[in-house]
């Protein structure tokens, strides 16, 4: 049997207590290689409420040890002093992190960093300093062109420097790598997808049968980036030509201005419906119950969500953002430009005759996502690229 290898898990984004789903897909990540290798995660930000310059918190979930170091916030005046005091802070706190990581881990095999910057300048010093390899898997959607995110030049010129020096770099779309190479990150790159709880989401074994069909989207309800108004817009018009639907707008946002807008166009609780934040057991269920799936964003990576309603079995209604198209296929859902609110309308009303027809199978749909995203699958391609990378140095 072959002796399992230590994986440090480092990150620019990761779930804390000031952010607590912030990067959960990472922590997701970092759960399926926990399947077949030793993980810690190390993870470090500043925290408002610190009193002491430093506080470490340890914690074990799903074979994860995590350790999160949070910082004492800078407030300095002077703001090239704040920066620099910042950084030597987030420095110092990733050292005594990665001091607990020594103690628990007899060496490092290799660092599995996610989210360029800032963080990968850790994974860096590690190889320069120790000759340990590491990998970056990217999510960020700052690279699209859709997005167009300014960037400092200290960023540009140490993302370019960290990117250069990574044995690998795993976007989790296709859309997303293409994005990079455009912006000059040269690297080996694999694609390897986000993961979600195939267990958990999964189809109704009884879909209980209702006159209406039910449209669910989640998001965090941002209109600059899911285009709920232009949803709310769609709706309206579809309302006016049928009315066997329900669609409910589900979100840690704020909704208020789209009740408004909702309530303006007079289908505010009759055919468009909104709901706060729930938990992902709370999230399962509604997919579970729901009818079809709702994405009208109008930039994208490989949104969880997605993968999720898959995994449950409803079919997708979406836009062609991001990586999204990789996937979705006429077996699978319906897709529409981003901002084509008529091409929304149609798409919508198409598939709705559809799943009254029975014209998607829920167990195909689930399959898919079983086969792509589950944590094993994942789990395994992260495996076999780290025993790729190891066994050429």
């Amino acid at each position: 049997m072959n002796k399992k290898l230590n994986i440090l898990f480092l990150s620019s984004w990761y779930p804390n207590r000031v952010l607590p789903t912030l990067g959960n897909f990472v922590q997701k990540h970092a759960e399926a290689v926990a399947i077949y290798q030793n993980v810690i995660a190390l993870y470090v930000c500043s925290d408002a409420k610190n009193k002491e310059k430093f506080e470490i918190v340890e914690s074990d979930l799903n074979n994860v040890h995590t350790i999160n170091v949070y910082y004492k916030k800078v407030t300095h005046s002077i703001p090239l002093l704040s920066q620099l005091q910042k950084a030597n802070r987030y420095i110092k706190a990733h050292l005594i992190g990665l001091k607990i990581v020594n103690q628990k881990f007899n060496a490092i095999d290799l660092v599995h960093h996610n989210i360029l910057y800032p963080a990968g300048v850790i994974a860096w010093y590690l190889k320069k300093s120790k000759g340990i390899p590491y990998i970056i898997t990217e999510n960020w959607t700052g690279y699209l062109p859709s997005k167009n995110t300014h960037q400092s030049w200290i960023q540009k010129i140490l993302s370019k420097k960290i990117a250069r020096n990574a044995n690998c770099i795993t976007p989790v779309s296709k859309d997303l790598q293409d994005a990079m190479i455009n912006h000059g990150f040269d690297s080996n790159y694999e694609i390897i997808y986000n993961v979600t709880d195939t267990k958990l989401f999964h189809p109704a074994k009884d879909k209980n049968q209702t006159e209406k069909i039910k449209i669910v989207h989640i998001s965090t309800l941002d209109d600059a980036h899911k285009n709920v108004s232009g949803m709310l817009r769609a709706t309206e018009k579809l309302s006016k030509l049928r009315n066997d639907f329900e669609i409910w707008f589900i979100g840690d946002g704020d909704a208020t201005p789209h009740i408004k807008t909702a309530t303006d166009l007079g289908i505010h609780k009759t055919f468009a419906f909104f709901d706060g934040t729930k938990t992902t057991a709370e999230v399962a269920k509604i997919m579970r119950n729901a009818n079809c799936f709702l994405l009208f964003s109008n930039y994208e990576n490989l949104p969880c969500v997605m993968v999720e309603a898959l995994a449950s079995g409803i079919p997708i209604v979406s836009s062609t953002a991001g990586g999204i198209p990789e996937h979705i296929t006429d077996n699978l859902g319906i897709l529409v430009e981003p901002l084509d609110e008529e091409g929304l309308l149609n798409a919508l009303n198409k598939a709705i005759d559809k799943i009254k027809e029975g014209k998607y199978n829920s167990e195909e749909l689930s399959n898919y996502a079983i086969n792509n995203f589950s944590y094993q699958k994942v789990g395994e391609k992260f495996v076999d690229l780290y025993q790729r990378i190891l066994a050429t140095i």
